[in-house]
């Protein structure tokens, strides 16, 4: 049987009117928000080459990449799966400033499949990037204005969830890569009998096993831990320099998600009331490099249509 022409893609949606304008509103509200904290906003092309959307990014967010060829140059080009790299190619040559530059964005991404518990292909991505300051005052800065961000539209009940890429990537840095795919797959699993068993090949691992849950619990148990010790000062600095209510505050200091990608402290801000990850951000410092301009770097990014649906 003929699929009808009139239904879309999987993973693809269409807004209608109702929630076109509160989205529409929202879009204006959170660019408000942003313009005040002093974020310049940037508007990126939807398609690039593919060389250029690839450079610099993990393996897990090339592989969203819908590839297209340019009917003019017969390059091959790539639909934005994500705007941060985009914002990070715009520090590097377009506005090649040398000091502290803060950057936002809203727009739609397309990937090639859904990603994150969302069914959704087409997320309407929204985001705050600050590009060349090291100081952990950047990161408390991001993680306020991603809470600030959820705020405007829900007072519910909300978790923050703490993770820190370091250690880890030190871990793993100089092990084959069978080891680094068991062990990652381990740790997102929470399998404590695969972690015991690569325990004996790597022994440091061992410190990621109780590395995670209530946040007071998992920095006062990692005390007298020297390969955590940054990753618990920087979590304790970010979680003491934010003005937050209603916040359950968690820790993973083994978060496999985007390993390859951010180099420091991460953090999710998820829904209690539905067990949903709103906001997703952290440090990822050198990304620029393959654009000829290595930087410090931090934000988030959310889809803004799920920040609005938050009112039903």
């Amino acid at each position: 049987m003929t699929r009808p022409s009139w239904i879309l893609p999987d993973g693809m949606e269409e807004c209608l009117p109702e929630e076109a304008w509160a989205i529409e509103d929202g879009r204006r509200r959170c660019l408000d928000l942003f313009r005040e904290a002093q974020f310049g906003l940037i508007m990126p092309p939807m398609v690039e080459y593919l060389d250029s959307l690839t450079s610099g990014v993990g393996q897990d967010l090339a592989d969203q990449i819908m590839v297209i060829t340019d009917r003019v140059s017969g390059r091959l080009m790539g639909i934005r799966p994500d705007m941060t790299p985009q914002a990070a190619r715009i520090d590097a040559h377009a506005l090649n400033e040398s000091g502290t530059t803060r950057l936002c964005y809203c727009g739609s991404v397309l990937r090639a499949v859904a990603s994150g518990g969302d069914s959704s292909r087409s997320p309407l991505q929204l985001g705050a990037e600050i590009f060349g300051n090291p100081e952990i005052a950047a990161d408390i800065e991001v993680v306020q204005l991603a809470l600030d961000t959820v705020r405007s539209f829900t007072d519910e009940p909300l978790m923050i969830d703490f993770g820190h890429a370091g250690a880890l990537r030190a871990v793993l840095a100089n092990q084959s890569a069978s080891f680094q795919a068991e062990g990652l797959d381990a740790l997102a699993r929470k399998d404590l009998d695969a972690l015991a068993g690569l325990e004996k090949t790597v022994p440091e691992i061992a410190v990621f096993q109780n590395a995670y849950g209530d946040l007071d619990v998992v920095l006062d148990a990692l005390k007298g831990h020297e390969m955590l010790d940054q990753a618990c000062m920087d979590i304790s600095q970010v979680r003491h320099g934010l003005s937050a209510e209603q916040i359950s505050w968690y820790c993973d200091l083994g978060e496999t998600h985007g390993l390859n990608y951010h180099t420091g402290l991460v953090f999710g801000i998820y829904s209690l009331k539905r067990d949903q990850l709103l906001v997703r951000g952290g440090r990822y410092d050198h990304v620029g490099e393959s654009f000829g301009r290595a930087r410090a770097a931090t934000g988030f990014s959310a889809d803004l249509k799920t920040l609005v649906r938050l009112a039903n």
